[in-house]
């Protein structure tokens, strides 16, 4: 068994269960699967926890003596082999489908062609450093941040298997593409847009987008709660916990309120196609030379062409406050987010 599971596994049979919600609960991640087991009785909770990690270990060990006939010995594993492992065991359970369909794609398309066959033990800092440039050469900002974080965390993989000793990229400096920013539509062009989507299918789905400001990821998990639309804050993804934010209705969404409502009741089927269905649909109604996140930037602006405080669209954007202050010790009430939120009539 490989040392980084052995002490995964040794953290989490010595760490006690936690509290929550008047419930025991523990709980361990391993090759992105979550083995948990919950208890209002703390050492029952610890025995069920500890039989699921011990069925699910039975079944790793399994699955990997079967397997051992069929694969070449993982020391000697191709980068392609290797990666297609890490896509479909690791970064699978992370990503929105979306996401994944589009790392796969530049992946598959850039990174593949140049590593492709070579031997994962083979691939140098040199390697490494000679792809980032010829990507650079050609001119695609983003795509280059995008195959050097999937690059990066490839060869992580690697490293915590234990099948190279020394991450390749460890040394190089993270590389950052360069953002414009977007462009807020005009209030005619506003105007314009929501007459073309009146009575469309997927109209609710841009009136929430552009009266609420939420990210396009963030929208299948809309739902209303009393005066406020809430959604997962997709951009703290990476916390433990599912973190949602609140954006009040504001009188600019509220005459929409009935459709909205109509609409939540067949959401999932509304929010089931791929991102660039959604994007073909903008482009489509919108008027004048925009993308569909130059809704969020619209929406942000018309708060603060409309005197909303700059802490209210923070929460209401989900944006990470810059300061300590606003890190840890400020908690907006709804009352102050619903006052502030009155203030966004245009």
């Amino acid at each position: 068994m490989p040392k980084n599971l052995q002490m995964i596994i040794k953290n989490a049979t010595a760490r006690d269960p936690r509290f929550h919600h008047r419930v025991y609960e523990k709980r361990v991640c391993i090759d992105g699967v979550t083995i948990s087991a919950s208890s209002a009785d703390i050492d029952q909770c610890q025995v069920l926890f500890m039989e699921r990690l011990t069925e699910y270990l039975s079944q790793l060990v399994g699955e990997t003596e079967r397997k051992g006939a069929k694969r070449p010995l993982s020391m000697n594993m191709s980068f392609a082999e290797f990666s297609e492992m890490w896509f479909e065991k690791i970064h699978k359970n992370k990503v929105i489908p979306d996401t994944l369909y589009s790392d796969l794609a530049v992946f598959r398309k850039h990174v593949l062609p140049f590593f492709g066959n070579r031997r994962l033990r083979s691939i140098t800092t040199a390697d490494c450093i000679e792809f980032l440039l010829h990507m650079k050469g050609k001119g695609l900002s983003r795509t280059v941040e995008q195959c050097d974080g999937l690059l990066r965390q490839v060869l992580q993989y690697a490293v915590d298997s234990e099948l190279i000793r020394k991450h390749p990229m460890a040394t190089l400096k993270r590389v950052k593409g360069e953002r414009e920013n977007g462009v807020p539509l005009t209030k005619d062009e506003e105007r314009e847009f929501l007459r073309s989507l009146e009575g469309t299918k997927y109209e609710m789905i841009f009136v929430v987008r552009l009266y609420t400001g939420i990210r396009p990821c963030e929208v299948s998990t809309v739902r209303l709660d009393g005066e406020f639309i809430v959604a997962q804050n997709r951009k703290q993804k990476n916390q433990k916990r599912i973190v949602y934010k609140k954006i009040p209705i504001t009188p600019m969404l509220r005459p929409y309120l009935a459709k909205l409502k109509e609409a939540l009741l067949h959401w999932d089927e509304l929010t089931s196609r791929s991102s660039s269905f959604y994007r073909d649909e903008f482009v489509r109604h919108c008027p004048g030379d925009h993308t569909s996140y130059d809704l969020r930037t619209t929406f942000a602006t018309r708060c603060q062409e409309c005197g909303a405080s700059e802490q209210a669209v923070q929460a209401w954007m989900g944006h990470s406050p810059g300061t300590l202050l606003g890190k840890v010790y400020t908690k907006l009430s709804d009352e102050y987010l619903l006052k502030e939120g009155k203030k966004v009539k245009y």
